[in-house]
């Protein structure tokens, strides 16, 4: 194949006459299936050619469709279409068909590349598709594999045009990871999968992990059976992979079960001392991570000792720990990490726990000495209680700490928020508040007006599901730019 010389085939062109005809339908759509395309024209064997049916022109009034504007094919009686399928959507098909990887195929038109990417599998593996370029293929995959439909709309939104492919491949390699069971992984090829998609993977959100479906017999195996199995026996797949994605900014991540919508073995709910330290492994070398967010993930103090040990080194933003089971003596592990981590951390998430005043007499020594400023802590649904607003106060109390704190669902008692809306009113730099789900008392309700009106810092109160204090109801106090949430 060589290309035509495409100005002496045009010159050829205007030296022959056209010919015009009157419009038949039959002929015409004949023209339209089997005229030349540019692609053919530009074979070798068409540089000698002396016919040249592109110049037949058809007058008169076109009053029928043509048959490429019905938009479904008619089927006859015995199952046929009657109208043909052009020989470029042929074409198509078969290199869909025989696709085993790689790029689209070269010389392809645009039209032919989107229609190749409306054809090709969205269940092909990764491996094999992940040097497609085709934004319409990408878009089908991300419409296919993301959990709400909304999403592929936001996306859609927030970035048109862009970042498809980028998305598609998170949520391939989140879906492979999800629901490869663990023994077939260096079968698969995930190590490899995980090397060539590195590249585009910023954000991974993987929802589940499947642990081992067999448990390794120890000593006393008479002891327990597979649905009963000690934790540390619960074993995953190893995420020292996930060291291969240099580019990962936010990882997401649950060893456990997020969704109870079946019955799950006890070993889905647990993860071993192992797990963390194969994923601490791969943390380390993730020098780029800013977020990560680990939920449904049972998690007692060594293994959050040894998950903090491999976050200390790296530059993060937002720590997200919740439903982690976090209680008795994990306090001291975060307390030693906030004294030990660089000034990057700025919101740490530790809602839904099981953290209590003697925890946070723990954690709270770390944060007083912490050497960057942590601008937001989550504490919802925790035991604190009353004690544990008073430590939280006094460690922070005349430092440059926490602009925003969320009590929201905490046991505190009337006297635990009158607490804090006495934190409210000395600490400086606190601007916002969560108080839903937790009484507050008349006497409350009075001091937080006050507090109101004397500090234009606050920016917010929440105090939805309860009772509102009746000061806030009847006074003037709540002037504009002040963010009160009553139910």
């Amino acid at each position: 194949m060589s290309d035509t010389n495409l100005l002496q085939l045009s010159a050829a062109w205007r030296q022959l006459p056209r010919l015009l005809v009157p419009f038949d339908r039959q002929l015409s759509n004949a023209l339209r299936t089997w005229a030349p395309s540019w692609q053919t024209q530009q074979l070798a064997s068409e540089t000698t050619r002396k016919l040249y049916v592109e110049l037949v022109s058809f007058g008169g009034v076109n009053q029928c469709r043509r048959f490429d504007a019905l938009a479904r094919p008619v089927i006859n009686d015995h199952g046929e279409g009657v109208v043909p399928p052009r020989l470029s959507t042929i074409v198509v098909q078969f290199l869909v068909a025989r696709y085993d990887g790689g790029p689209e195929p070269a010389a392809l038109s645009c039209c032919q590349v989107r229609d190749f990417g409306c054809l090709l599998s969205t269940e092909l593996p990764l491996l094999k598709i992940v040097d497609l370029e085709s934004e319409t293929y990408w878009r089908r995959v991300v419409w296919c594999y993301a959990d709400k439909p909304l999403s592929y709309y936001e996306h859609d939104h927030l970035t048109p045009r862009r970042f498809w492919k980028q998305h598609g491949v998170e949520l391939k390699l989140a879906r492979m990871i999800e629901q490869q069971d663990p023994v077939y992984w260096e079968l698969e090829g995930l190590e490899d999968t995980i090397k060539r998609a590195a590249p585009f993977v910023n954000n991974l959100v993987v929802q589940q992990l499947r642990p081992y479906a067999l448990v390794e017999p120890l000593e006393d195996y008479e002891a327990y059976t597979i649905r009963n199995a000690p934790a540390d026996l619960c074993h995953h797949g190893s995420l020292a992979v996930l060291g291969h994605l240099v580019n990962l900014t936010s990882l997401s991540l649950v060893f456990g079960v997020k969704h109870w919508n079946k019955a799950y073995e006890t070993r889905y709910s647990h993860c071993s001392q192992t797990d963390i330290e194969q994923l601490g492994m791969g943390l380390q070398k993730l020098v780029k991570l800013k977020k990560i967010n680990l939920s449904h993930t049972r998690l007692n103090a060594p293994k959050l000792k040894a998950l903090l040990e491999s976050l200390t080194p790296l530059g993060l933003e937002t720590i997200r720990l919740t439903h982690c089971h976090l209680g008795e003596g994990c306090g001291g592990p975060l307390g030693r990490f906030l004294s030990r981590f660089g000034p990057t951390l700025s919101r740490l998430d530790l809602s839904n726990n099981r953290l209590g005043a003697p925890e946070l007499d723990q954690l709270c020594p770390g944060l007083s000495i912490y050497q960057g400023t942590l601008d937001k802590l989550n504490l919802s649904y925790n035991p604190i209680g009353e004690a544990g607003v008073l430590i939280l106060g006094g460690a922070i109390k005349g430092r440059a700490q926490l602009s925003e704190l969320n009590f929201t669902g905490c046991p505190l008692g009337v006297e635990g928020s009158f607490r804090v809306i006495q934190l409210l009113s000395f600490h400086e730099t606190l601007r916002k508040v969560s108080l839903n789900c937790v009484p507050i008392s008349p006497e409350g309700g009075d001091k937080l007006v006050q507090v109101l009106l004397e500090n234009n810092r606050i920016e917010a109160v929440q105090l939805a599901r309860q009772d509102p204090p009746p000061a806030a109801q009847r006074s003037g106090a709540l002037r504009s730019g002040k963010d009160f949430l009553l139910p």
